[in-house]
């Protein structure tokens, strides 16, 4: 697996013009949908360390695997990520994206009366030019 690299990261903590917003959410089987409320949802810059972690969780898909273990990431990996809560209708907002690649995964929380799970979901976002990006997040 690629090392982290957090000149290639640091893209993040640059200041931009653009804002990366939408809606997170998934459909269940009975139709029911379940959003992300008050759950995290990260903005990640693409890189080759990230890369290569999104492929082995998520495939070419953009809901999580299922039963795949990635190894424990580099710690410095989550210092170069944004992060922020979504509201109660499962929308988010990052504010000041500089241009780049990005994935945005956003926590759904799935109901259970015995524990508390989330299920990540994932987008691929290109901010450029200081475009601002609104995203529907499906999960599907």
């Amino acid at each position: 697996m690629a090392s982290f690299d957090a000149q290639a990261a640091s893209f993040i903590n640059a200041s931009g013009r653009a804002k990366v917003s939408g809606q997170a959410f998934v459909r269940r089987n009975n139709g029911k949908l379940l959003r992300a409320v008050g759950t995290d949802v990260f903005l990640i810059p693409r890189t080759a360390y990230a890369d290569e972690r999104i492929v082995a969780l998520y495939g070419n898909r953009n809901q999580l695997r299922w039963g795949v273990r990635a190894p424990d990431a580099d710690p410095l990996y989550e210092q170069y990520m944004r992060k922020t809560v979504a509201s109660s209708g499962g929308s988010f907002s990052f504010d000041h994206v500089a241009d780049g690649e990005y994935y945005v995964v956003a926590m759904i929380h799935l109901p259970s009366e015995v524990s508390f799970n989330q299920f990540p979901i994932l987008e691929r976002v290109n901010v450029q030019g200081g475009k601002s990006v609104r995203l529907v997040m499906r999960g599907y």
